[in-house]
């Protein structure tokens, strides 16, 4: 395999190991990050090449990018719910920034494909449940911010490829990726996303138990890292082979499966909790009113091009995901 890959944001969470997964299968890969891999923790496969640069310069976009031709953008300002309410302004803007510098680089560049990763926020007024990808254009514009610019990264797959005839292009639509080594903006568990968040509370013996918002009514499909690393890298394949199936279209990547957020928290307080009852409070905050209560997708579009059964279990995630929360606290 001697085809080179761009993956921006490749020292992160998702990016990291995408890239692990392709160096195994004998891609050149070029690694695109603000941060190095050692202030990510984050190890780069043997002969990857690093590039550092903050991608929302145009200029520092279309030197990194110059030789691009297959492209993963990872590259995004993303954080749990309190982090979106702090830094609503800078995402907003990094994000829709990033993305101004990127697709006109990559024209430059000439570049064949890109995958660019959104997000299941696009869907946080969704009208009906679950939701499939042509719901998208039922569904009015998400007041999150974090799901607002990315809906507008979508935009600019969509004109770049009508306006200039390439790059082809694959939407992802991540949703509520989650397991060990997962990236944190801060210390408390509000600062992670939410199973390490619990896990955290529960190790730590809350009780009861404070979770946010309305866990009554609120889910989410969980959707191990490992499985979405591997969706990802089937798609991208697929869309480096002229798979028309995968071409200039875009796909939810879950589970195909959703879980209350209260059902979640009991099965965490089972495997993990002290023995006594499980007992719960909620708290709504500012916050918590700027995300979606329910997210449900559905992966019947996925499953119909890529294997997309989860290889691991919500119990086995939520396991695998205590034990590196143990070593954090």
């Amino acid at each position: 395999m001697s085809k080179s890959v761009h993956i921006t944001g490749g020292c992160g969470y998702v990016g990291s190991r995408v890239a692990a997964v392709l160096a195994e299968k004998g891609y050149q890969l070029v690694i695109i990050d603000k941060a190095t891999p050692e202030e990510r923790g984050a190890l780069l496969p043997v002969g990857a090449e690093f590039r550092k640069a903050d991608l929302t310069d145009p200029a520092a976009a279309l030197e990194v990018l110059k030789d691009a031709e297959y492209v993963i953008n990872l590259a995004a300002n993303i954080g749990p719910v309190n982090y979106m309410w702090d830094k609503q302004a800078e995402i907003m803007w990094e994000n829709s920034a990033i993305d101004a510098a990127v697709y006109p680089a990559l024209k430059s560049a000439g570049a064949k494909l890109i995958l660019y990763s959104s997000t299941s926020m696009v869907f946080q007024k969704s009208p009906m449940y679950p939701y499939t990808e042509t719901d998208l254009a039922k569904t009015p514009a998400p007041t999150n911010v974090y799901g607002f610019s990315k809906l507008g990264g979508e935009y600019f797959c969509r004109a770049f490829k009508q306006q200039y005839g390439a790059p082809d292009f694959v939407i992802v639509r991540y949703h509520n990726i989650y397991g060990p080594g997962e990236d944190s903006k801060g210390s408390t568990p509000g600062d992670i996303h939410v199973i390490p968040a619990l896990l955290e509370k529960v190790l730590r013996g809350q009780y009861p138990l404070e979770l946010i918002g309305n866990p009554e009514t609120s889910t989410r499909p969980f959707t191990y890292v490992d499985d979405a690393v591997r969706i990802t890298v089937a798609l991208f394949e697929k869309a480096v082979a002229g798979d028309a199936a995968v071409l200039n279209t875009d796909f939810n990547i879950s589970t195909g499966a959703a879980t209350r957020i209260l059902d979640l928290a009991e099965i965490i307080w089972k495997l993990y909790g002290d023995g006594r009852p499980f007992e719960w409070k909620a708290e709504e905050t500012a916050a918590s009113k700027t995300t979606s209560d329910r997210r449900e997708a559905d992966n019947t579009k996925l499953a119909s091009v890529v294997d997309a059964a989860p290889s691991v279990s919500l119990e086995e995630g939520i396991a695998h995901t205590a034990e590196w929360v143990k070593t954090k606290i």
